[in-house]
């Protein structure tokens, strides 16, 4: 409360700070999206840890809106800073900042940003309202004090979160056998034979390399191991004679190698078949067979690309991504706003996200790929000839030239909006 000068009133200055600092806050509350949204672009941004790892980008966009409205809440004194824990995704995402192996402090500066762009942010709202130096001084003591209380607080409970799941993480996992894996995913010098022995896996063969994710709304013991067991269960489909090397990244990602021996190819009809022996979903990203400890690494850096395209997409997409299908797509998710300008040049009217245009692009596609045959692409459709060569008269009218022209960059902006839809789509 308020200091109470002589005669028993509150003191006009702490008055007016209560007053700016609420007002302030009232501004946060209206604009609490985009300020968490800047937030947490300057995570990603400094935090070399955070751009590309999908699981820790989710937490913190799920995290970043609740964290700012609460220390918006203390500013005006509706809750107390003691009364305040961590939320679910800031105690997720130190958990996975643990099982990854990511260090600590990692984790300290994320909260050191945080604090330094919530101050920030107030200050430069103070400046526009306060025209009393006093009053100026004690709205920024004042904000400045109880955010930084409430984010040290936080960050300890969390730096404790961490610490605790470091070390129950390191004993639920095989330390040794997991430096093997990322020294040679590495590329490290090996021992191949004594490295087999640890992994329980031979190198010398032809490898599949896959990794799968579950819902993170599932409990940590279902989505492990599920994993697990779909790893087994599409090993078995493909018929090879050994388990899987699986290793956990957390409690809801896997990587794994499938030992193919001496087949250098898999059956896709296989691949479609071994989900309906998975009794809760599951998505798989899935590299090419490659052969020997190189075709180890290169196997699993084509899953890993392949699993970009699906965490780049906003469609839920297919349960099994094949490296082999998705071409230069792989490639062109590092920069999403690049791809999708690109996309909207070569595509124009084809390229808005709708059910004209992606009727139309179905069509084009299939066209294309069945080698420009009116008649291949009408059975593939499922329409009659004629239709098709309807639309794609259509289509080269809103293109201003004939599909052909330019067929190689069409096709893969094409494959980009059938992989990835809406995020490389232009909006109506």
């Amino acid at each position: 409360m308020p200091e109470r000068a002589e005669g028993g009133q509150p003191d006009h200055a702490d008055s007016q700070v209560r007053e700016i600092v609420s007002a302030i806050t009232a501004v946060a509350d209206a604009r609490l999206t985009e300020i968490a949204g800047a937030i947490v672009t300057r995570l990603v941004g400094e935090i070399e840890y955070f751009a590309t790892d999908q699981p820790i980008l989710d937490q913190l966009n799920a995290g970043a809106a609740d964290n700012f409205a609460i220390t918006m809440a203390i500013l005006r004194h509706d809750i107390e800073i003691e009364a305040v824990g961590p939320s679910a995704p800031a105690t997720e995402l130190a958990r996975l900042l643990a099982q990854r192996d990511i260090p600590i402090t990692a984790l300290e500066h994320a909260y050191r940003l945080y604090q330094d762009s919530v101050v920030r942010w107030c200050l430069q709202e103070l400046a526009l309202r306060s025209e009393s130096a006093t009053v100026t001084a004690g709205a920024a003591l004042e904000i400045t004090t109880l955010v930084s209380a409430h984010v040290n607080l936080i960050a300890q409970q969390l730096l404790s979160t961490y610490e605790f799941e470091r070390d129950a993480w390191r004993l639920r996992r095989s330390a040794s056998r997991s430096a093997r894996i990322n020294d040679l995913l590495a590329n490290r010098h090996i021992e191949v034979e004594p490295t087999e022995r640890i992994l329980g896996y031979h190198l010398g063969q032809y490898h599949l390399g896959i990794i799968m994710w579950t819902d993170r709304a599932q409990s940590p013991e279902v989505g492990l191991a599920h994993l697990e067991s779909a790893a087994t269960a599409l090993a078995c489909q493909l018929g090879t004679s050994a388990p899987p090397l699986f290793e956990a990244r957390d409690e809801h990602m896997a990587r794994a190698w499938v030992p193919l021996g001496d087949a250098d190819t898999v059956d896709s009809e296989r691949l479609s078949a071994v989900k309906r022996r998975w009794d809760s979903p599951v998505i798989v990203a899935i590299g090419q067979p490659r052969e020997g400890v190189e075709g180890f690494v290169r196997t699993h850096t084509e899953a890993d690309l392949a699993r970009v395209v699906v965490q780049a997409s906003e469609s839920p997409g297919p349960g099994i991504v094949c490296a082999g299908d998705l071409g230069a797509v792989m490639l062109m998710c590092n920069d999403l706003s690049a791809t999708r300008a690109w996309v909207a040049d070569i595509l124009g009217p084809l390229g808005v996200d709708d059910t004209a245009a992606a009727q139309l692009r179905a069509t084009l596609r299939e066209f294309l790929r069945t080698g420009g045959s009116y008649a291949a692409a009408a059975d593939a459709l499922h329409m009659h000839k004629n239709s098709v060569a309807y639309r794609l008269k259509k289509i080269e009218d809103q293109l201003g030239r004939s599909v052909r022209d330019h067929r190689l960059n069409l096709e893969i902006a094409l494959e980009l909006a059938f992989w990835l839809g809406s995020a490389v789509l232009t909006q109506d």
